[in-house]
């Protein structure tokens, strides 16, 4: 499924919700307009107890990641780059580092152009192999294994670490 939502950057206010996909939608928009109906803010999202079984949900549902995500863009915790934002980077000749977080089969299918494929589970090993003065980005199929690498790498030393906001999926659509 893949969800956009809106909110008051300066309350943090949920506005409005929009969901495109199959199975589990329903519960997903019912939630988001019960928030909404309750004035709640994005970070009441992630504090949110909702059930959780594994044929139906990941662990931290995605109402849950979608307030996570809300509030990192509006408090910037961490540093988003949509893809117009990135091309341009790209295309005016900035030396960026850009780190497709994904399995190899994955990044073999399709990737970023220029993007080096340095997995989730491998990004500490290789981190000394890469420039910390460079602008990086991460990326992965939506968003959290490519914040996940961004994370390891501030956590490194690395000063500007970039995510693409909504990963591959979002880029791919972004870019055709």
């Amino acid at each position: 499924m893949v969800i956009k939502a809106i909110a008051d950057k300066n309350t943090g206010k949920l506005l409005g919700v929009q969901i495109v996909g199959y199975a589990g939608v329903d519960k997903r928009i019912d939630v988001f307009i019960t928030a909404i109906t309750f004035g709640a803010k994005v970070e009441d999202l992630f504090h949110l107890d909702l059930s959780y079984a594994p044929p139906f949900s990941t662990t931290k549902d995605p109402v849950i990641y979608t307030g996570m995500i809300l509030d990192n863009a509006i408090n910037r915790g961490r540093e988003l780059i949509t893809p117009d934002e990135l091309n341009k980077l790209v295309n005016n000749g900035k030396d960026v580092t850009i780190i497709d977080a994904r399995i190899n089969k994955q990044y073999e299918e399709a990737h970023v152009d220029s993007a080096i494929n340095i997995p989730h589970d491998q990004i500490r090993k290789k981190a000394g192999e890469l420039d910390k003065g460079k602008v990086v980005i991460t990326y992965c199929n939506k968003g959290v294994t490519g914040n996940a690498a961004q994370n390891i790498l501030i956590n490194r030393g690395f000063k500007k670490v970039y995510n693409i906001s909504g990963g591959h999926k979002n880029y791919k659509a972004q870019t055709k």
